[in-house]
């Protein structure tokens, strides 16, 4: 049986196949992740419009016997050019699209959709350095999507709340010497525990990512749901390392290994 029909989509990828034709990638809040075949040569106007980070509504013709899926028009309605234009942009909405794609949209396409598209448009419109604060929101909550999230509330040992609602005099100095002596940090993710361990609780065999109190803070603030409490938490150099080398950790575990995009993006994310 073959059918014609439409939905929201976002192009994820598109990779050549033969000498005229693409296997485009979406992402669409009904579909989740699939490929469809479009047909064209280079001066298609088709083969124009889907672009990678371009999205709107596309129509599909699908063959069931052939188990088949063609494009056969495409209406975008948001471009994203800056995403194309700095090589920052472009690293970070690649990773994205890779995590979309290896984790099959976390199963949850809905959701998916629309945290990755918030993401692709805030990244848009920002600054480069808004930018690299964004994708650790990003990646924190995707682990959220995935359900495999650590508690950033309470120590994984004890269950003692991790943070203060402000952050002390103490705090404060063992962030500003985190840069220089990792080991001097509040407290410590345990990839063996999934967890983050107190200063209370850390041992001297514990070993793991030493992040910053106003490191975890900001992951808080991040759960609390509030947008733009995230976007005005402050958060120290050292412990904006410290998050971006945990999170690049977390999210490749969660898709099952290394991530072409941070390999490739190193220095550059």
């Amino acid at each position: 049986m073959s059918r014609h029909s439409s939905v929201s989509a976002l192009v994820l990828t598109s990779r050549q196949a033969g000498e005229d034709n693409r296997i485009i990638t979406l992402l669409s809040p009904v579909l989740g992740v699939f490929d469809a075949m479009l047909y064209g040569g280079r001066k298609s106007k088709l083969r124009a419009l889907v672009s990678p980070w371009h999205s709107g509504t596309v129509w599909l013709y699908t063959d069931e016997s052939k188990k088949s899926i063609k494009i056969t028009d495409f209406d975008p309605n948001v471009f994203r050019p800056s995403l194309r234009e700095n090589l920052f942009k472009n690293m970070a909405a690649s990773l994205a699209t890779e995590l979309a794609v290896k984790t099959k949209a976390a199963g949850e396409y809905g959701s998916c959709w629309t945290l990755v598209c918030a993401f692709l448009d805030g990244l848009e419109f920002s600054s480069e350095a808004e930018g690299r604060t964004g994708l650790l929101r990003f990646l924190w909550r995707y682990l959220g999507l995935l359900g495999v999230k650590p508690d950033a509330d309470c120590c994984v040992r004890c269950g003692s709340p991790l943070t203060g609602t402000q952050p002390d005099a103490e705090g404060r100095q063992a962030a500003a010497e985190s840069v220089h002596n990792p080991s001097g940090c509040a407290i410590v993710y345990s990839a063996a525990e999934n967890g983050f361990i107190c200063r209370e609780c850390t041992g001297t065999s514990d070993t793991g990512f030493h992040i910053p109190e106003d490191g975890v803070r900001y992951l808080q603030t991040v759960d609390g749901g509030e947008p733009k409490a995230a976007r005005h938490c402050p958060l120290t150099r050292s412990a904006f390392e410290q998050l971006r080398l945990l999170l690049f950790y977390l999210v490749s575990s969660a898709a099952g290994g290394k991530l072409k995009t941070l390999e490739s993006g190193a220095g550059i994310l």
